[in-house]
């Protein structure tokens, strides 16, 4: 367990760690901490977190109320929004994809469709590359890409993002099962 401060300041903020990071530390920490899973959950448990291992990812669950689940569940709609933008414009866009803001951009000038779903975004930013530029931020800032490139602004999608396809897939679950009964 050389790694409990590192794991800690990472998840401890809700962000990620994934095991196909471009930052070699990162990918160090995940093999660490998948190679004593058991020392490392216990660790984390009898301080209240739960660390969860993912398909190549890493994170902390905690059990929460219903009223805390309600409101994690309406900050969830943002990432549902940035998905469906995503997945209009690249249907293949996931784990190991990687893209360009230019790429994006391009197809946004000529998609009405992705004009619209930017717009609803973030209605406050005017322009598109501001809100693909915001779009990107957040999506890196919770580990769900990596910028690969600065010069070209070229970015790769990490295994976290398989958190939100989680996710999403278990909300379609769900609905399925309404429809049916």
């Amino acid at each position: 367990m050389k790694y409990v401060r590192q794991v800690f300041e990472t998840l401890s903020k809700g962000l990620f760690i994934s095991s196909d990071s471009s930052i070699d530390m990162q990918r160090q920490i995940y093999k660490d901490v998948e190679d004593n899973l058991e020392d490392y959950a216990y660790y984390f448990d009898r301080i209240g977190f739960r660390l969860e291992l993912g398909d190549g990812y890493l994170y902390f669950s905690r059990k929460e109320t219903k009223i805390q689940l309600s409101e994690k569940l309406n900050r969830f709609s943002h990432w549902l929004d940035i998905i469906d933008l995503l997945k209009a414009w690249e249907p293949v866009f996931g784990p190991g994809f990687t893209f360009t803001k230019a790429q994006l951009l391009v197809k946004m000038d000529t998609d009405i469709e992705l004009r619209d779903k930017a717009k609803a975004l973030y209605e406050k930013k005017d322009r598109y590359s501001d809100v693909v530029d915001k779009m990107l931020d957040e999506m890196a800032k919770m580990g769900y890409i990596e910028k690969t490139d600065d010069n070209t602004e070229r970015y790769t999608v990490v295994n976290a993002y398989r958190y939100l396809e989680e996710l999403i897939s278990m909300i379609s679950i769900d609905n399925e099962n309404e429809i049916s009964e």
